[in-house]
């Protein structure tokens, strides 16, 4: 496999969605009293709803940043996969179809909030969302995003402190997440791993591009 053109599409993805979360974080700040991204039970049907009701604009901005996010990581994740598969194959191809799997329930949860702000600008309010079924595909991407990192990070290099990080940060993603499960207030540390891990993926990735 000629591993040159994967890692310099996962060099430029792992920077594109590292502007696409800090987007997405802009336009969550911008209106910090709404829930923009309601992934998680946050009480009653109306306030699940109130996001794309009553700001539905601003919630297709987000979700346009989010969308692209999910194209980027799925590329990162082929880049991911590059690097594993020589080490252990299983794992690698593990790693990539978690990650893929975590791509379609991520593109399946916003299609959910892309529709209903849709139906608000067209003068439809959400009343009856799809609940609990919203939660459980977010759920669902979560799982395969712990699962992605945990195969991916038991089989990534060691040598280098940037490689140890690396798999470090991508084996403690897998943890907290996991542990969030139980310690709701660890799940707002999930947006944080990806802050850090996508300047990383791209500085790894680049190194390899120069050595290949």
């Amino acid at each position: 496999m000629e591993r040159k053109p994967v890692f310099q599409a996962a060099a430029v993805a792992a920077l594109v969605a590292l502007v696409s979360v800090l987007a997405m974080a802009a336009a969550q700040f911008s209106n910090p009293s709404l829930v923009l991204q309601p992934s998680d039970a946050v009480g009653p049907a109306t306030e699940f709803a109130r996001a794309t009701n009553e700001a539905p604009a601003l919630a297709l901005q987000l979700f346009a940043a989010d969308s692209l996010f999910i194209l980027s990581y799925l590329v990162v994740f082929c880049g991911l996969h590059a690097t594993v598969v020589y080490r252990g194959r299983v794992l690698a191809w593990i790693g990539l179809g978690a990650g893929v799997l975590a791509a379609v329930f991520d593109a399946i949860e916003n299609a959910f909030f892309i529709t209903y702000a849709l139906q608000a600008l067209a003068g439809v309010p959400l009343k009856d969302p799809d609940l609990p079924l919203v939660y459980i595909v977010g759920n669902l991407k979560w799982m395969s995003a712990f699962a992605a990192f945990y195969a991916l990070g038991l089989a990534w290099p060691r040598d280098g402190w940037l490689n140890r990080t690396i798999a470090g940060l991508m084996l403690l993603f897998t943890l907290v997440g996991v542990l969030g499960v139980a310690i709701p207030g660890l799940v707002a540390l999930r947006g944080v791993f990806f802050l850090i891990g996508m300047p990383l993926f791209a500085w790894y990735f680049w190194q390899q591009i120069r050595n290949t």
